[in-house]
């Protein structure tokens, strides 16, 4: 401490196996390469400490490590302020508690990262980082990440990033956060995402980022996040459209995301492809808060007749709905989109805001199991699309389709009922959403949902906690619908 180093990038090439570099604070002007590696036992660390900060303001935009420029997808014109690789792969890395920031273009040839990591790799960890104002200001064909990360070889990626902040960040056309390509075994969890201009965080397929065969995002754990108000409304690669998603899996298989809270999103969870031939599959999609979106709650499906992919064996149960679809675009709380097969939907808690609305299958041919669900509304319209029919009532819609046949449409009696609202703000995102009070969507033992759940699909399904982390199945064997046990 008594002689320390200039800057970030000379302790990076120096740090060897077994090393932990303390940061101190203050303010660095600098785009850094992460190449060397630790081990298991001895792992090497970059610490922060809560008071560096790396700046992009002066640093140069943008030039691709060595390493990546070969990928055609990341080109050579992709740099992070923090950048993870090497041709032989990064292994035992762990960065954390710095704050990432103003990093910025105006220009389409350029995309500007805050953390970048690229290539192959085990045991690598993005902690406790707040990473903010990552922007490309290009216009429709902008593109910039908070946070990227792609596997672009045939041998993983895999990592852990947990506990950061990434805000204010205008991306164009891609994500806030996203994981592409060939990324295995990877854990998100306990991050804030918010007020961003474009999707929350994404787990991406079939985009050409890893080699043929290795190319989709793999075996994930995304939990605990509370990502809120990320909206590309006002984001000028999205069409003026309510089309971002807080959690988006894009092409992904064997993801499986849990007790998350979404709200102000404008679709708050989607599980999809936008490849033409091509599924998002095996994803779970279990114990979440999903209320007021600008569009839907939760939705499966690909959003074109032609053109896109779709999803199949989607499973999304015991999450708590709650008055999404705020800018009445008519997706309602379920949506059903093209191309969706083998979807459950089972033990949900489904409570429609003032459209009624509470699900939009609009296209005929898809699979979906629908059961064990509790559906309310205070509103005096009450909706039901399913393959391209609309049911007026509960009553009728079970009667036509032969769905939901164990489930009710009864008062949940969440404990906090919120209003919420939206206001436009004067730049994007736009709209913000507020609710208040503050939602509790636990439910009282007097409520219809309590103990009525289906137990028999077993804890593979719906895990083995509660969105609180309480046993999900209680000593009788009975189940909740909704996010929580008692």
């Amino acid at each position: 401490a008594s002689a320390p180093w200039l800057t970030i990038g000379h302790a990076a090439s120096v740090a060897q196996a077994g090393a932990t570099v303390y940061v101190q604070a203050g303010t660095y002007h600098e785009s850094v390469t992460f190449s060397n590696s630790g081990t298991a036992s001895a792992p090497i660390v970059f610490n922060g400490q809560g008071g560096a900060i790396v700046d992009g303001a002066g640093v140069s935009c943008c030039n691709s490590p060595s390493f990546a420029t070969s990928n055609g997808f990341i080109g050579t014109n992709t740099q992070g302020l923090f950048n993870i690789g090497a041709s032989g792969g990064v292994n035992y890395l762990t960065i954390e508690g710095f704050t990432i920031q103003n990093y910025k273009t105006a220009s389409t040839a350029e995309v500007p990262l805050g953390i970048l990591v690229v290539g192959s790799g085990t045991g690598i960890n993005i902690l406790n980082n707040t990473v903010k104002s990552i922007q490309t200001t290009a216009g429709r064909k902008g593109n910039a990440y908070g946070i990227g990360v792609f596997g672009i070889s045939a041998t993983p990626l895999s990592l852990t990033v947990s506990g950061n902040t990434v805000t204010g960040c205008l991306t164009g056309e891609s994500e806030t956060t996203t994981f592409n390509g060939n990324v295995q075994n990877f854990v998100v969890s306990n991050n804030t995402i918010y007020n961003n201009d474009n999707i929350g965080m994404d787990a991406i397929g079939f985009e050409g980022v890893g080699p043929t065969g290795y190319d989709q995002a793999k075996n994930g754990d995304v939990y605990g996040n509370l990502i809120y108000n990320n909206s590309a409304k006002a984001n000028p690669g999205e069409g003026s459209q309510y089309d971002q998603d807080g959690l988006y899996c894009d092409g992904c298989t064997e993801v499986t995301f849990e007790r998350n809270t979404l709200y102000g999103n404008d679709l708050n969870i989607e599980a999809a492809s936008e490849t033409s031939g091509q599924v998002s599959s095996n994803v779970i999609i279990r114990n979440n808060l999903s209320y007021a979106a600008n569009s839907c709650g939760v939705s499966v499906g690909g959003y074109a007749k032609s053109g896109t992919g779709g999803s199949t064996n989607i499973t999304i149960v015991n999450n708590s709905l709650y008055d999404n679809d705020t800018q009445k675009t008519g997706s309602g709380e379920f949506q059903i989109q093209y191309r969706a097969t083998g979807i459950i939907f089972e033990n949900n808690i489904v409570y429609a805001g003032a459209q009624g609305l509470f699900v939009h299958g609009f296209t005929t041919g898809s699979s979906v199991t629908a059961n064990y669900n509790d559906y309310y509304t205070t509103s005096a319209t009450k909706t039901f699309e399913l393959n391209g029919k609309t049911y007026t009532s509960f009553a009728s819609y079970q009667s036509a389709t032969g769905q939901d046949k164990n489930s009710v449409f009864a008062n949940p009696a969440y404990l906090t009922v919120p209003t919420c609202t939206s206001t436009v703000e004067s730049g994007p995102p736009t709209p913000i959403t507020t609710c208040s009070p503050a939602p509790n969507f636990d439910i009282p033992t007097s409520s219809p949902a309590e103990n009525t759940g289906n137990a028999s699909l077993g804890s593979s399904d719906f895990g083995t906690v509660d969105f609180n982390g309480n046993p999900r199945v209680n000593s009788s064997g009975q189940i909740n619908i909704g996010a929580y046990e008692q």
